[in-house]
């Protein structure tokens, strides 16, 4: 990133919306590391020089696979890495080479280029990455389709055929013992049920209920809603931790990644004195209102922990790797 392209998209995160806050931050942080930036560039010049398999190609891949290795959220750095950089794609003529479908997300070969220059639809579709993970696209609640319906039916008779053949083998064995004795000398088990549910792998449930519109406000239902949503949850499918996603935690991530940025190019002194357009912008920034920002010791110790956060987030990096802004440009 060189100092003549050094705009307020390199360090200003403040206008950020929520929901891009860990997208931007993992995108951001990507762009101050050389392996990401090498491993994307050489996956997009082999995939568009013909996919050849041979022994550089597992490297590459192997290099792939660490990338990948921190789950889902590598998604909203990879994907589109493949095509070309400079690909600006249509959806009228499905003959053209640069044909996209209308309904494909909106995704470019953009990485390395900043955050903050991406199109609003790709940013909000790597955003849906970064805050839900793949699996987890669908709206949490919606009306189930009749084929699901039939698929609850199909499977709640098999599970009571299963049911009632344990029944009649265990009364079978014992002719001369009540259901009561039976149970009460643990020989069989009592009903337990047939929840009318179907359950995913991916945590997903569809099931039955019964909503009593006529009877009760859209409040009462909510309240109820809350305490069945308790009550019901499955205990393999515990409530997701929201632990060092709060909004806040993400801006302070770009914040001192920002001011890493910042004393790449610019001594402290420079800032302070707004001697340059970009440290004269800073101190307008909502970014660094704060009085704490005045302190150069405040500044120097941000950045410091800007490179701690670079190898947080991305921990299969060598230690020895230092994001690209880590030490000062020759500006002059």
């Amino acid at each position: 990133m060189s100092s003549a392209s050094f705009g307020p998209e390199e360090w200003d995160f403040s206008g950020l919306a929520n929901t891009e806050l860990i997208a931007c931050a993992y995108w951001e942080y990507a762009r101050e590391s050389d392996f990401i930036r090498c491993t994307l560039r050489s996956y997009r010049e082999w995939f568009l020089s013909g996919a050849k398999r041979d022994k550089a190609s597992d490297r590459l891949f192997a290099r792939m696979d660490r990338l990948q290795s921190i789950g889902d959220v590598s998604d909203v750095i990879i994907r589109g890495c493949c095509f070309p950089a400079d690909a600006v794609w249509q959806s009228v003529d499905d003959k053209v080479e640069n044909y996209r479908h209308r309904d494909a997300d909106p995704i470019t070969g953009s990485f390395p280029a900043p955050w903050q220059t991406l199109a609003h639809a790709e940013r909000t579709c790597r955003s849906a990455v970064a805050n839900h993970g793949k699996r987890l696209r669908p709206p949490p609640i919606d009306r189930g389709d009749h084929f699901e319906a039939e698929d609850i039916g199909k499977h709640c008779r098999a599970r009571q055929d299963e049911l009632l053949a344990d029944y009649h083998r265990i009364q079978g064995a014992h002719p001369n013992r009540s259901e009561v004795e039976l149970i009460a000398e643990g020989k069989l088990k009592p009903w337990p049920g047939i929840p009318p549910s179907l359950y995913w792998e991916s945590g997903r449930e569809v099931t039955v209920i019964r909503v009593a519109w006529a009877d009760y406000t859209n409040d009462e239902l909510v309240q109820y809603f809350r305490r069945w949503v308790k009550a019901n949850r499955p205990p393999n499918l515990p409530i997701p931790s929201r632990r060092g996603r709060k909004p806040g935690d993400w801006r302070a991530y770009l914040t001192r990644l920002a001011t890493m940025r910042l004393l790449s190019r610019f001594k402290p002194a420079e800032i302070f004195r707004a001697s340059c357009e970009t440290s004269g912008a800073v101190w307008n920034s909502k970014q660094f209102s704060g009085r704490k920002w005045h302190d150069t010791v405040k500044w120097h110790d941000a950045r410091r922990e800007a490179r701690q956060i670079f190898h947080r987030l991305f921990p299969f990096l060598p230690p020895s790797e230092v994001p690209l802004s880590w030490q000062r440009e020759d500006t002059q």
